[in-house]
């Protein structure tokens, strides 16, 4: 699958999880994606940081050592 594909995909979850939330609040989400295409998310949390370490953390139990993740896009849901 390509890089392309997996950003895709991975913007796709995001978007799911975002609609499926039942918060009326404000939340963050956010997407990380390394070089070599691993993914992580996240979404529903109160600050954008807290948002950014798990999408992070979720994308670097994915890869290998040698590559590196980066957050891609990050948002507050309304």
């Amino acid at each position: 699958m390509t890089s392309i594909r997996r950003t895709a995909l991975a913007a796709l979850v995001l978007t799911t999880a975002f609609a499926a939330s039942h918060s009326s609040a404000l939340a963050w989400g956010c997407i990380a994606v390394s070089e070599e295409g691993s993914y992580g998310y996240s979404y529903n949390y109160d600050y954008e940081a807290d948002a950014r370490e798990k999408a992070l953390t979720e994308c670097a139990n994915r890869t290998t050592e040698e590559s590196v993740c980066e957050i891609t896009e990050c948002d507050e849901n309304d």
